[in-house]
């Protein structure tokens, strides 16, 4: 039986998992190993309405049914995450390892990102004249900050000097945070000779507002970063920055935990080298190779804003398909349409699942036992859908077994409403655009929160309507409902050629029971016939109080003979249910039958009146026998 892996990690680390997960599927695919892949977009350390939203993701899986797991420890911004991991894998004895981060009893590979850091930063004082550093700090209690910063400050202290509190920004690992930190420092501080940033999203974020402010880098100050991401080695300037070989720190995550599974004891921590990148930012000259990789990216420009229009294009066109969809059948459908037609973001093999109470239920925590399959998109054709249990993750599909199959798996949620999940099926990559997937999730998760909230005023619009045309004391349709069904239905049988039947009721010496009994008992009178009503009507037939003590019923009837026998059994179930009930008031009903014949030219009107005769004529005999 093939192996299966399960990877949890952070989607927002571009650079860092494009790189580690290369490394995991090169060594997955010598094995045929499947990969299972758990990301979400928990952003900043805190335990916010969306972050829960975000971190329920790692509590779907049941690791029971993979054979190893590997954490990206590095890239997960919440301790409760990593926690939960940590304590499923050692409860179960799962083989795991963790990357760029030490959880306690589980084997670690890690960068050491302290020597590059430390180097680069010795290179700023020594090369640089730098003396007074800022630090942009990512989390407080991640370790590889807090690695970082003690290289910074160890390098500081070659000269006497060492990051204060004060001398620390917290960017939290976001370029916006950074952006947003050190414009706010820069009101009420002078610049230092460098910021040293834990990693290049922040150095980004940096240099941006410096570029605001026309601060010129490095001519005025001085950004480093860490990471060496790909966007940072393509703008002006070119970030001074760490890089490591992440490729080959994913390749040997796999094999490592393949050598647990094989009942090869692994514990410990092992370090791989980093090494400074001097680039512009810090005031170093670079190669030309590096100015030409920029020029190409420059170029690129005008074809990535394109992708970016086209891109938001395709979101708007399902945001637009979705609009006004009041059904879940039609949504399905619509869905299906949609990426069949259209799936060039996303994959030939797409799953979007549901919990199957998602409708009625207005929140849910957690994943429900049961899930519904909302998209299934296979080989690009959009095939019907189904429910699955949420322990097997994935419904039946048509992948082949062959090789090395992905399975990224991402949350779908209004803040910590959870609405289910979707997959990609062997397109990994799609993380490595964490900006665009980030906006793909939150799309598709506002249209199907808003064709729930269709459906549901849809149902709530209908149960106001039928409020409406119901009369309140017997159930039966009132005026407004004879107006909005009975009218056109008869309407319809004229058009159509069919016979239509209408029947007048009207209780029998009304006024003596609400004089001589009281009009509780009245209205007990009014229930028992709409009673009577009920239980001889055909079901497809229409029954309205019309007003006072007067009912109307309105249905198909062959003849003017079957309709006779409809009135006959109203009469039957009426005295059926006075013995029933025992009532203390006698109580009869009078009842009148007309065809509507096609081929007369009567108006309803007309025939209400005629019904009313036939009606009145049987009154007249039951009052003559009093």
């Amino acid at each position: 039986m093939k192996k299966k892996i399960a990877v949890f990690g952070n989607g927002w680390s571009e650079e860092f998992l494009k790189q580690v997960l290369a490394g995991i599927q090169n060594r997955a695919a010598d094995n045929n190993i499947d990969i299972y892949a758990f990301f979400n977009y928990s952003s900043g350390p805190n335990e916010t309405p969306d972050n829960n939203g975000e971190k329920v993701m790692f509590t779907l899986p049941d690791l029971t049914m993979f054979d190893g797991v590997i954490v990206l420890g590095n890239t997960i911004n919440i301790a409760s995450e990593r926690e939960y991991l940590r304590t499923k894998i050692l409860e179960h004895h799962i083989p795991a390892v963790c990357l760029e981060y030490q959880l306690e009893g589980i084997p670690c590979l890690g960068t050491d990102t302290y020597s590059g850091v430390y180097e680069l930063t010795s290179h700023i004082i020594k090369e640089h004249n730098v003396k007074k550093i800022i630090y942009m700090s990512g989390p407080a209690d991640n370790q590889e900050n807090q690695s970082r910063l003690q290289a910074v400050n160890d390098a500081l202290s070659s000269i006497g000097e060492k990051i204060s509190p004060e001398d620390i920004l917290y960017g939290q690992w976001s370029y916006y945070d950074a952006m947003t930190c050190v414009e706010q420092w820069l009101k009420t501080n002078p610049l230092p000779d460098a910021f040293v940033c834990a990693n290049d999203e922040m150095a980004l974020g940096v240099c941006t507002t410096l570029d605001n402010l026309n601060i010129r880098v490095p001519e005025q100050v001085i950004v480093t970063g860490c990471d060496c991401i790909d966007l940072g080695q393509k703008i002006y300037p070119i970030l001074s920055t760490v890089a490591r070989s992440c490729d080959k720190l994913g390749y040997d995550a796999m094999d490592c935990v393949l050598r647990q599974i094989d009942g090869e004891q692994v514990a410990g921590t092992t370090i791989y080298n980093t090494s400074p990148m001097y680039g512009e930012s810090c005031g170093c000259k670079v190669s030309d190779e590096r100015i030409q990789n920029r020029r190409r990216s420059i170029i690129n420009q005008h074809k990535q804003q394109k992708e970016n229009t086209i891109y938001e294009w395709h979101l708007r066109s399902i945001d637009d398909m979705l609009a006004k969809v009041t059904s879940i059948r039609e949504a399905k459908e619509h869905l299906g349409w949609q990426f069949a037609y259209s799936h060039n973001y996303e994959s030939e093999h797409l799953l979007i699942c549901l919990v199957d109470t998602f409708i009625e239920n207005d929140f849910h925590e957690d994943f429900t036992p049961e899930m519904e399959e909302y998209l299934h998109l296979e080989f690009g054709q959009s095939l019907p859908c189904g429910s699955f249990s949420a322990k097997e993750l994935l419904p039946k599909l048509s992948i082949p077994e062959d090789g090395s199959n992905t399975f990224l798996f991402l949350p779908l949620h209004i803040t910590d409403n959870i609405l289910g999940y979707v997959v990609f099926i062997n397109r990994l990559d799609i993380i490595f655009h964490p900006d665009a997937m980030y906006m793909w999730t939150r799309h598709i998760s506002q249209d199907i929160d808003r064709v729930r909230q269709n459906v549901r005023m849809k149902e709530l619009n209908k149960m106001l309507t039928e409020i409406s045309m119901t009369d309140a004391l017997t159930g039966l349709k009132n005026r407004a409902g004879y107006d909005s069904l009975a009218v056109p239905y008869l309407q319809k049988c004229q058009r159509e050629g069919k016979l239509g039947t209408m029947i007048f009721a009207d209780i029998n010496r009304m006024k003596l029971i609400n004089d001589k009994y009281g009009h509780l008992q009245g209205d007990y009178a009014l229930c028992t016939v709409a009673e009577a009503i009920k239980r001889t009507m055909p079901s497809d037939w229409i029954a309205v109080r019309f007003g006072g003590d007067e009912f109307i019923m309105v249905g198909e009837c062959s003849s003017l003979e079957e309709a006779e026998h409809l009135k006959q059994a109203l009469s039957v179930n009426l005295n059926l249910i006075k013995k029933e009930r025992d009532l203390c008031f006698p109580l009869t009903a009078s009842f009148g039958a007309v065809v509507m014949n096609p081929d007369e030219n009567y108006s309803l009107e007309e025939y209400l009146r005629k019904a009313d005769e036939a009606m009145y004529v049987m009154k007249q005999k039951a009052h003559a026998e009093d």
